[in-house]
């Protein structure tokens, strides 16, 4: 029993990049769904390019609309520390007016990870307008 823990520990340890990143955009589409900024940031590096920005447009989008998320990973290429995924993400935003679904959007991104500290974390997304609340 022990040696199947041990096994199943390594296995988890020494994962691929494509599984890690596959459950980092699960939890971060689930995080949205949820309105959970703070998950969903959580995934993104400290160093992002107008990261500040960023949860601020999710606040925008939060705060007036219930969100449906969810993404598929079309390819994934890169390294053991650096890769970049192509997503497929589609968002639908129900007003918290009216109830009307408002938008609904699909986009592919592209988004690139950087492993450190045996974390992968978001560098880069593109196109980032996507999460605007508009």
């Amino acid at each position: 029993m022990e040696a199947i823990a041990r096994r199943a520990l390594i296995a988890l340890f020494f994962a691929p990049p494509q599984d890690e990143i596959r459950a980092i955009l699960a939890s971060m589409a689930t995080d949205l769904s949820a309105s959970n900024i703070s998950g969903f940031m959580t995934a993104i590096a400290k160093d992002f390019p107008g990261r500040d920005e960023l949860r601020q447009q999710l606040q925008g989008m939060i705060s007036a609309h219930d969100i449906n998320s969810s993404v598929e990973i079309q390819t994934t290429s890169g390294t053991e520390d650096r890769q970049t995924a192509k997503v497929d993400w589609y968002l639908a935003l129900r007003s918290r007016t009216d109830n009307a679904v408002a938008l609904q959007r699909r986009e592919v991104l592209t988004i690139e990870f950087t492993r450190a500290s045996k974390r992968w974390r978001i560098t880069a997304l593109t196109p980032r307008e996507f999460f605007q609340a508009n």
